[in-house]
């Protein structure tokens, strides 16, 4: 395009003089180089962080998709059917023994409540946790230990807020009713709660037991490795029970990603706003004091669209540094696209911000920015 609007020879000149001007004012050079830098390496996190979570949210709609839930529609138990590579969860409520439970500081608290309901905590018994919504959403994060998995017996899952209280460690035990565990792994997080008076409402109080040490044949929820809803959904009656595809870990993940998404935009856009702000007016101080080379420049003949062009080339050689070790950055981290795609808007803002510059130059008559010369 440029190559339209001058010739060959024209453009060699620009090129040399912009080169010569960015090597003689090393001062300058230096505080655009920081600017366009800083600018660049906005939009290239701003935009990385964008394509990390397309690519959790594709990750989570492929596990959601590929996975069916099965559940009564009372929410009571069931026994299970045999499937390949499936997840039992059986969920009820225990009382904790020789350890206190972590009490809410807020909220309704129920003091005429029987014995065998005080100091009680939600369980959940699973073969697999690291497959269990609250861990695969997010809301629950594994800080120390291993997942539950098939070959797990005894083992336990308890919340970091209850190991504090109690002062517990990975390798510890904790009884339920009459049944020891030892603690596998320790975990952060807080699910949404609809608190009824019991201390098992509470996130805090939310512990995972491996299935095998229940002893029961007994589910709440069974969660299938399969794609084949239909044929899932004629083993068994849809009078009584629910089979869908597990689709809460992606929806309830896919709420913190949008708004996180949309987070990231806000701040894409206020970084090229504001890039374009500061570098306009960065030029337009400078222009300012080349006012005089503007002059002899118009005076031998150079148009006000060559004079223009040789800005942006001053710009584009400065921010070529920068952009070589960003470049180099991106290759090591497989993120070639994002650095693409934020080089290619600094070059937006390079050309939009010179133009800006400018207009001082495009909106005067050459004989009026001449005669500033006298």
């Amino acid at each position: 395009m440029i190559a339209n609007i001058v010739s060959d020879k024209e453009l060699v000149v620009l090129i040399h003089n912009a080169y010569a001007y960015i090597t003689r004012k090393k001062v300058r050079t230096g505080i655009l180089f920081l600017i366009l830098m800083v600018i660049l390496i906005s939009l290239y996190e701003c935009l990385s962080i964008l394509s990390y979570n397309a690519q959790l949210e594709r990750s989570l709609y492929s596990a959601s998709h590929s996975s069916i839930v099965v559940q009564k529609k009372d929410g009571s138990e069931f026994e299970h059917t045999s499937f390949e590579n499936s997840v039992y969860e059986y969920e009820f409520v225990s009382k904790l023994k020789e350890a206190k439970v972590v009490s809410i500081k807020q909220g309704v608290t129920l003091d005429s409540l029987p014995k065998e309901y005080k100091n009680v905590v939600s369980v959940i018994g699973t073969n697999n946790t690291s497959k269990n919504v609250l861990f695969r959403s997010g809301v629950f994060t594994l800080t120390s230990g291993k997942d539950i998995d098939s070959k797990d017996r005894n083992s336990i899952l308890i919340h970091s807020d209850l190991a504090k209280k109690n002062h517990l460690k990975i390798g510890d035990t904790i009884v339920l009713n009459s049944h020891t565990y030892t603690i596998k792994g320790i975990f952060e997080g807080k699910k949404h709660e609809t608190y009824t008076g019991l201390s098992s409402d509470l996130s805090e109080n939310t512990m995972f037991v491996d299935y095998n040490s229940l002893d029961t044949k007994m589910v709440t929820k069974l969660t299938i490795d399969s794609n084949h809803l239909k044929q899932v959904q004629s083993l068994y009656p849809s009078s009584e029970y629910v089979v869908s595809k597990d689709k809460n870990a992606y929806q309830s993940s896919l709420e913190s990603i949008q708004s996180m998404n949309h987070m990231i935009q806000i701040l894409s856009c206020s970084i090229i706003v504001c890039g374009l702000v500061v570098l306009s007016l960065v030029l337009v101080l400078w222009l300012r004091d080349r006012i005089h080379e503007i002059g002899i420049l118009l005076s031998i003949g150079k148009s006000k669209v060559e004079i223009i062009i040789q800005f942006i080339f001053e710009l584009v050689f400065i921010s070529i540094p920068s952009g070589i070790i960003l470049c180099a950055y991106s290759v090591i981290k497989h993120n070639a696209l994002c650095f693409t795609l934020s080089y290619g808007l600094l070059m937006s803002i390079i050309i939009v911000s010179v133009l800006i510059a400018s207009l001082m130059i495009m909106i005067k008559k050459p004989r009026e920015i001449l005669s500033k010369l006298s």
